[in-house]
């Protein structure tokens, strides 16, 4: 894993060091979140090429990806094509904490392919689940909100 990753996960295993019953916080920032899915993407060019061909039946790049978070708003947008051909794709979904994440994607622009918002409504939720699952292991979250360029993650450690 590459140094922005790590710095993520080093959050994460900080909160786990602490003793129960003891309120915390995580924040990410949107650069911290942009800086990890860029490594990501690095790290894994070949499997998304490959899920990308299944998918779309094209063999295409991904790269640039960017993550802004605003007031209870995500938007994420990335280049894709091949070699010099490169489009961006973006999305924009509403998050809200609700005893999990519930996510409402509201706009999908992607190049050549049309995908419905209503579509990746789980699909775009899958991270954050993902995210509090591996925290609800250790603790019980008490809110999770987008703020104007960071996500807050408050809980209390089991």
């Amino acid at each position: 894993m590459g140094a922005a990753i790590n710095r993520l996960m080093g959050k994460y295993e900080e909160f786990k060091a602490l003793p129960g019953d003891e309120a915390f916080t995580i924040e990410v920032t949107d650069k911290e979140a942009t800086a990890a899915a860029k490594e990501y993407i690095t790290e894994n060019k070949q499997q998304i090429r490959s899920l990308l061909k299944e998918k779309t039946g094209f063999s295409l790049d991904v790269d640039d990806p960017r993550i802004e978070f605003g007031n209870d708003e995500l938007r994420l947008s990335a280049t894709g094509g091949k070699g010099f051909i490169k489009s961006k794709a973006s999305l924009i979904a509403d998050v809200r904490w609700d005893g999990r994440p519930v996510v409402f994607v509201r706009e999908v622009k992607l190049p050549v392919v049309s995908v419905s918002p209503e579509k990746l409504n789980s699909t775009a939720e899958e991270p954050l689940r993902k995210f509090t699952d591996m925290i609800g292991e250790y603790a019980e979250i008490r809110s999770f909100k987008l703020k104007n360029g960071v996500a807050v993650l408050e809980a209390v450690k089991r």
